[in-house]
């Protein structure tokens, strides 16, 4: 013997009737959802420890210094390494050896005598 309170609430709910859509269920208008999410953009900023001058000087020197070293010695890394790549050769903006390109015979436009077109080779 089934109970109707056995029954879970999404079968209680289905009756076959449609629920009619309340106020509560309705999403806000843009208006009202843009105005809350700005009142929390508020409400968060004013939880933020802001630093006082003194510790904002000190923290902008600290970064500062630091992109300044970072700088320096990657520009110390790099010269470097180019250097010993151009000393060993390896990296060089002329080629190490160049070959030797030798002409072929060149071709005369007059004929000994007894030889035939056919035989010059052209």
């Amino acid at each position: 013997m089934a109970s109707k309170k056995g029954k879970s609430a999404v079968d209680r709910g289905k009756k076959g009737t449609k629920r009619a859509v309340t106020k509560k269920d309705a999403k806000p208008s843009i208006f009202a959802r843009l105005k809350k999410w700005f009142v929390n953009i508020i409400m968060e900023l004013k939880r933020v420890m802001w630093p006082d001058k003194k510790k904002l000087k000190q923290s902008t020197l600290t970064v500062l210094l630091i992109i300044a070293l970072s700088t320096i010695m990657i520009l110390v890394f790099d010269s470097l390494i180019g250097f010993i790549l151009r000393t060993t050769g390896f990296y060089s903006s002329k080629p190490a050896t160049t070959p030797e390109i030798t002409e072929p015979p060149a071709i005369s436009d007059t004929l000994n005598p007894g030889e035939s077109v056919r035989n010059i080779g052209v």
